[in-house]
């Protein structure tokens, strides 16, 4: 038995009729189970229930066992103060809010068909890639759209939650967020927690005093992350910037054992990154400051800027391509660090700052960009799901990664279906 289960049930009503009985015996009506709650606190909210003559309006608490109450420490969570029902598989202890308050218990042990559990255990064990595959065309397209609006959001806001983890070490300031933000985008997927690290030991404070001098900028860039080493190379302009700044600043670099290589395309090599990330920052602070002021990205003029000659030969530092190698940035690139950077920054920036209209011009964003295509993505559209935006791209990725990786297919729209079939 799972909570997700108990949870359907209770949300899609698939119960036997009444009459239910509490376990102190009293007769029990549910007017209505109430909304799902996404957040942190009770499971359902502004739930209505009547026992006996009283109507009660409050939130509803679902566990497996009534001790698991005390298991996830909702007796001390003031959170749980207006649990007015706590309804479980089975009833074991009784429990208490933090006021001291024992809600009413609802057992839902013969309420249901067991056999509708097991069916659905059955259908998860045997499927080898999403659950719901075989009967993914047959479910309404208006339900397949109202999951992506669910989960394009969803990776949003816990795109915001994560921000706002990061604001709060980064001490408010918008500008570092910003920086590491893309920083991480760039590296990502496999050198993102590198790239992160550089933005930690070269502080947005440092290299915005050479904002205006590229090359001392990009010097500190790829010395920080440890790339240049001590060998003087004539075509190599920067390490001797870095040894000046790295005294005058007292600078310690990260060991260069940290990036990267294998099995990735050489365009994507960090040092190239690393020179991008260098050369575009002072461009994306401008961008964040109209963003701040409610423009949308397409009304933006955003100006990419080009690396340095040197790059026309090299992936690396100390490795000469054969081949001429391009100085502009590619769409796709551009299109990932909006996706992954700046259009999640001015969602949460909206929703920090109670700017409505930036969060609309955030998912606005979205609709205006291409779809992405990955392995997830891809996945959808073998199931012929058609993907129009990088709205619907994201929707897939936080879809595949909330319900479907996890087999919570009971919370998902399309579980429903699923179940009864």
């Amino acid at each position: 038995m799972t909570e997700d289960f108990l949870h359907y049930l209770w949300r899609f009503r698939q119960l036997k009729p009444d009459p239910w009985f509490l376990q102190n015996g009293e007769p029990i009506e549910v007017l209505h189970p109430g909304y799902p709650n996404s957040n942190s606190g009770p499971d359902f909210e502004q739930a209505r229930i009547k026992i006996k003559d009283q109507i009660w309006v409050g939130s509803v608490e679902i566990h497996i066992t009534s001790s698991d109450w005390n298991r996830h420490h909702h007796q001390i969570d003031p959170a749980y103060n207006n649990v007015i029902l706590h309804v479980v598989q089975k009833a074991d202890q009784i429990i208490y809010t933090e006021k001291g308050w024992a809600p009413p218990c609802l057992s839902l042990e013969g309420l249901y068909d067991p056999q509708q559990y097991w069916r659905f255990e059955q259908k998860l064990q045997d499927a080898k890639g999403l659950v719901c595959a075989a009967s993914f065309q047959k479910v309404d397209e208006i339900k397949k759209h109202q999951m992506l609006e669910r989960t394009c959001v969803l990776r949003l806001e816990q795109r915001a939650e994560s921000l706002e983890l990061a604001l709060q070490e980064l001490g408010g300031n918008w500008d570092a967020l910003l920086y590491r933000s893309l920083a991480k985008a760039i590296g990502a997927p496999v050198n993102g927690p590198a790239m992160e690290s550089l933005s930690r030991v070269l502080p947005v404070e440092l290299w915005r005093k050479y904002q205006d001098k590229n090359l001392q900028r990009e010097a500190l860039f790829l010395g920080m992350a440890g790339l240049l080493g001590n060998s003087e190379n004539p075509k190599n302009p920067w390490l001797r910037e870095f040894n000046f700044l790295k005294h005058k600043h007292g600078l310690n670099e990260l060991e260069a054992s940290i990036w990267k290589y294998s099995r990735m395309r050489p365009a994507n090599f960090p040092d190239r990154r690393i020179a991008q990330l260098s050369q575009l920052l002072p461009e994306a602070i401008n961008w964040f400051k109209d963003l701040r002021q409610g423009k949308a990205i397409n009304g933006l003029e955003l100006k990419w800027p080009d690396l340095a000659p040197f790059w026309r030969r090299h992936y690396r530092l100390k490795q000469e391509s054969k081949l001429e190698l391009g100085l502009q940035w590619s769409e796709r690139l551009k299109q990932s660090l909006l996706i992954n950077a700046i259009i999640p920054l001015q969602f949460y920036y909206g929703r920090k700052t109670a700017r409505l209209d930036l969060q609309e011009a955030a998912i606005n964003s979205l609709l205006n960009l291409p779809a992405e295509a990955n392995k997830i993505t891809r996945i959808y559209e073998q199931l012929d799901l058609k993907l129009g935006s990088a709205f619907d791209s994201q929707a897939c990725i936080a879809w595949y990664k909330n319900y479907c990786q996890p087999k919570k297919c009971l919370t998902c729209t399309l579980g429903n279906e699923l179940l009864n079939q």
